[in-house]
């Protein structure tokens, strides 16, 4: 009877006890850095783009005519946006106030709409079967039958005849946006000779491509406008002739500009542009810092070795990140529950040693300690073309587990490891900087943590 009751209190005296505590300690965090970036090399396409070229030894012409609307080869005979538009807009030149005029512009709009797609996409085909494997020279041939349309609408008002003041100040618009547009592509007022004298850097040409486009779009709309334009039910220009004039200068003058322009546009992108696809580059590095936890632990049964603690935790670590030399800071907060097991315990010395598993929810911070980054990020800042997001912290949800002892009734140690489950969620810096119809260039930066060891001194209330 006296053998079990002192066997009973020595279990007793050597069991950890439920309580309060509280530890602290050195901290050794492995972080994988994530540098992504556009497979396109920017700096050397910055300087591609921003070097003068002579377009004719650039861009070599070859014999091609640009196709006509009328020669798409529409799959639905049933239902051609050529015929259809065609039809729609003839029958707002013959209009006679019985239609509902309205009914009749959304009409053609939405199959001009579909023509215009068609057209552009069947212009770069003709001009890449005419020359394959040859994109200079579909670029080229795109310049110089842009530049000779252009030429023939420059002074269509004078051509036309027609007397309306919107009409004059809009052929004056157009013709002054391509007095500029052959100025700044080094021709001077012989726009005509564009494909053969021009000389210019591919973002000038793209940019004044894109000027010329919008100019033949407002000279479009404007024209389609005067056509249509009936207050009370009375037509501005009621002119058979003058109406199949109009007519004339939408579908044959303004439209093959603007196909012309966009479909240059999109070859240039397609020559030039920035590819979609990201490279990564991943790196490793070492940071170092202190950890503090507290918390209340409690144990179950008879034994006491099995228990719960539920816990507090706050991290702080700081190194230098990867070759790059990007200095980052890390700082976790959050709270977690670990299960508890004591395997020895030893009722003569008080010391008792086990295990815990257990899961956490942190909030990780980073800080950005390193001259070059913040120099990317206030460049961008102070770039209306670049887009900046930032996210210096997210949610993460660690595994922890490790050995711990105690060694008398206050004093004790441990050493964990947390590895962190989730994967990266969001990137520190995300950088978009637009070229435009070329596309844009991105940069990100992010940091995880792989791992974490850490050493803890723990006293217990």
């Amino acid at each position: 009877m006296r053998l079990a009751l002192l066997a009973v209190l020595a279990v007793g005296l050597s069991a950890e006890s439920s309580g309060f505590y509280i530890q602290a300690g050195f901290q050794y965090s492995n972080v994988l850095q994530d540098n992504v970036a556009s497979k396109t090399d920017i700096q050397a396409l910055k300087q591609t783009l921003n070097t003068a070229v002579n377009f004719e030894k650039t861009f070599p012409l070859h014999q091609w005519t640009a196709p006509l609307p009328g020669q798409i080869p529409f799959k639905d005979k049933q239902n051609n946006p050529f015929i259809n538009s065609n039809n729609d807009l003839q029958e707002l030149v013959d209009w006679d106030g019985k239609k509902n005029i309205d009914a009749l512009k959304a009409d053609y709009q939405k199959n001009a709409e579909q023509l215009m797609s068609a057209w552009i996409a069947y212009t770069i085909e003709s001009a890449q079967k005419d020359t394959p494997n040859a994109p200079n020279s579909v670029i080229g041939n795109l310049i110089n039958t842009l530049g000779i349309t252009s030429s023939f609408v420059m002074g269509g008002y004078a051509r036309y005849k027609i007397v309306q003041p919107q009409l004059e100040a809009a052929f004056k618009a157009f013709d002054t946006t391509t007095l500029q547009v052959a100025k700044a592509l080094g021709v001077n007022n012989n726009i005509f000779a564009l494909g053969r004298d021009g000389n210019a850097s591919i973002s000038t040409l793209q940019a004044q491509v894109s000027n010329l486009e919008r100019a033949a779009n407002t000279l479009s709309s404007t024209l389609f406008n005067i056509l249509t334009s009936a207050p009370n039910q009375k037509l501005v220009i009621d002119n058979p002739d003058q109406r199949d004039k109009l007519n004339t200068a939408i579908q044959s003058d303004a439209d093959q500009i603007s196909v012309l322009a966009q479909a240059l546009q999109k070859v240039l992108k397609e020559r030039y542009g920035i590819s979609p696809a990201m490279q990564h580059r991943y790196s490793n590095s070492n940071l170092y810092g202190v950890n503090v936890q507290a918390g209340y632990k409690q144990f179950f049964g008879s034994s006491k070795r099995w228990g719960l603690r539920y816990y507090g935790s706050f991290s702080y670590n700081w190194g230098e990140g990867s070759k790059t030399g990007h200095g980052i800071n890390s700082v976790i907060y959050g709270a977690g529950i670990d299960g508890l097991f004591n395997f020895f315990e030893s009722g003569s010395h008080g010391v008792n040693a086990g295990v815990f598993l257990g899961l956490m929810v942190v909030g990780n911070s980073w800080i950005n300690n390193n001259t070059a980054l913040k120099t990317s990020i206030n460049a961008c800042k102070n770039d209306r073309a670049c887009t900046l997001q930032m996210r210096s912290s997210y949610f993460q949800l660690p595994l922890t587990f490790g050995f711990r002892t105690n060694i008398g009734a206050h004093n004790g140690f441990e050493i964990g490891t947390r590895i962190p489950l989730l994967p990266m969620p969001y990137y520190y810096a995300s950088m978009a900087t637009s070229y435009g119809i070329l596309g844009t260039y991105k940069q990100q930066i992010g940091f995880k943590r792989n791992a974490s060891v850490y050493f803890n001194y723990v006293f217990s209330f």
